[in-house]
């Protein structure tokens, strides 16, 4: 009877929330006992994996189940919403990462746009990494104080962004201009790649490629440290801004 309540409430978990579950896990050995569930895994295109006792005794420690929904822990904003809310803030700065599948690193990346309050992250729908429980923990809490919208193609998100007035950066130790020299103010778009740089397509639809100068000997940097940098330096650019008007203004009236 247990067994048929849990697997009742995993059907109805990824019926529910499709969009947000990234993988079935199965111990194997229970492959029968699961048919149901992974039969509607299938009709839902939602990916499992059956893997031995041990192994999933390790990744999935305390869990009293034979399988386990690995599934994002937000509730993503609407993309096109989001562009609209964001574009009605003046001096939006914004983030976004492509192709990221660590878990740490997505964590770190999030807990730090949470301390420098950025406006949101955009995420692809495949190929990388979601809001996973770990991403959360790795956050801090940071994943409840920041948006993030997840989009199916992040190049052509770009575009709608850039039309909406945004200045996309790409991020990468290839390109030509370094952080500091760049205009960060206005509505801007900071985009970072994985540890291998940006993908193509991201690259091409970045207005501009920009690098964190570091030492020839070793120059590259883990991307949530890249991150945290550059958001910093928008920032610090941001508050140099509003400083050299105040000062402007004073300076008008004597």
């Amino acid at each position: 009877m247990q067994h048929l309540r849990e697997k009742d409430s995993i059907i109805k978990s990824i019926q529910e929330h499709t969009d947000r579950v990234h993988r079935l896990w199965i111990e194997q050995g229970y492959e029968h006992a699961s048919h149901e569930v992974i039969q509607e895994a299938k009709r839902l295109g939602v990916p499992f994996r059956i893997i031995p006792r041990e192994a999933f005794a390790r990744k999935f420690k305390g869990t009293k189940s034979h399988v386990f929904v690995e599934h994002d822990e937000v509730a993503y904003a609407e993309p096109g919403g989001f562009l609209k809310e964001i574009s009605s803030r003046q001096d939006p700065v914004v983030c976004a990462v492509d192709g990221i599948y660590d878990p740490q690193n997505l964590g770190n990346i999030i807990r730090s746009a949470a301390c420098l309050e950025i406006d949101g992250i955009i995420i692809p729908k495949d190929r990388a990494c979601g809001i996973t429980e770990t991403v959360a923990a790795v956050s801090r809490g940071g994943s409840e104080h920041v948006t993030v919208a997840r989009v199916v193609n992040l190049a052509r998100y770009m575009s709608d962004m850039k039309k909406s007035g945004f200045f996309c950066y790409g991020l990468d130790e290839r390109g030509t201009i370094p952080l500091w020299e760049a205009n960060l103010t206005g509505r801007v778009c900071l985009v970072f790649g994985n540890e291998s740089g940006l993908r193509r397509l991201t690259r091409e639809a970045c207005d501009q490629v920009i690098r964190i100068n570091t030492s020839p000997a070793f120059p590259s940097l883990n991307v949530s440290n890249s991150f945290a940098i550059a958001v910093y330096e928008a920032k610090r650019q941001r508050r140099l801004q509003k400083t050299s008007e105040k000062f402007e203004v004073k300076s008008s009236k004597l």
